[in-house]
């Protein structure tokens, strides 16, 4: 029996405010479960959050009693955090994607948000240790990792000791959306909880093997009990 611990989040502002503490928060939908589990892969690093996402790890919670968690979606909490992070004038750093994703997505974001303060950016393919000391010297106070899946959980929790910043966030693919490469689902799809099968059918290439195999694992092993979502506020 493989345990996750969840921690049921409201934003990411809550942790930036008012608190002196570093944090890391990752988002956790069934293939990062998934990833956890297939590596025993150990999340009990003080200050690194893991928060439920995704309609399948949502619908396991209310499954399980849980009533009073509403589902959470990370790029709505991400869209949310940057407009905060914006008007705040927070420092911020972007590391994953390639170089012509993050030159575009930063050229739009000064044209949208004037005001924005982007600190620095890494892409994600071409990078050793000395990206680290390139993020602190920015001086960021928030950086987003958008490495994908498995390889961002490995690299902030091995590297959240190194890191100067305030709050590290997990990010996936959403350097994609805000560069314009690839767009979110129409809402009436995400207000009927079928995001997952937009991406499905506009993607299929590249996420047919997430999720036509990796839902399916997900569900088999939390109802045999092979893995354990323990969530908590």
């Amino acid at each position: 029996m493989f345990t996750i611990k969840l921690t049921y989040i409201n934003n990411y502002s809550d942790f930036l405010e008012n608190r002196n503490d570093k944090y890391a928060l990752l988002y956790a939908d069934f293939n990062v479960v998934n990833y956890l589990y297939e590596t025993n892969f150990n999340m009990d690093t003080p200050n690194i959050i893991l928060y439920p996402d995704s309609t399948a790890v949502s619908s396991i919670i209310r499954m399980m009693g849980d009533q009073k968690y509403k589902k959470l979606v990370s790029t709505d909490l991400l869209d949310e955090f940057l407009h905060i992070l914006i008007i705040s004038k927070r420092k911020i750093f972007f590391f994953g994607n390639s170089d012509e994703v993050l030159k575009e997505m930063v050229e739009k974001l000064h044209y949208k948000y004037p005001d924005i303060i982007v600190c620095g950016y890494h892409n994600g393919y071409d990078y050793d240790n000395s990206v680290i000391s390139k993020i602190n010297k920015s001086g960021a106070e928030i950086l987003f990792v958008g490495l994908g899946a498995s390889r961002q959980e490995k690299w902030i929790v091995e590297n959240f000791g190194l890191l100067n910043c305030k709050l590290i966030i997990s990010c996936g693919g959403w350097f994609n959306l805000l560069s314009g490469n690839k767009k979110r689902a129409p809402l009436f799809v995400r207000k009927l909880h079928l995001e997952w099968l937009y991406k499905l059918m506009t993607e299929f290439k590249n996420t047919r093997e997430r999720y036509l195999i990796g839902i399916p694992k997900f569900f088999y092993r939390v109802f045999s009990k092979e893995v354990v979502l323990i969530i908590k506020q």
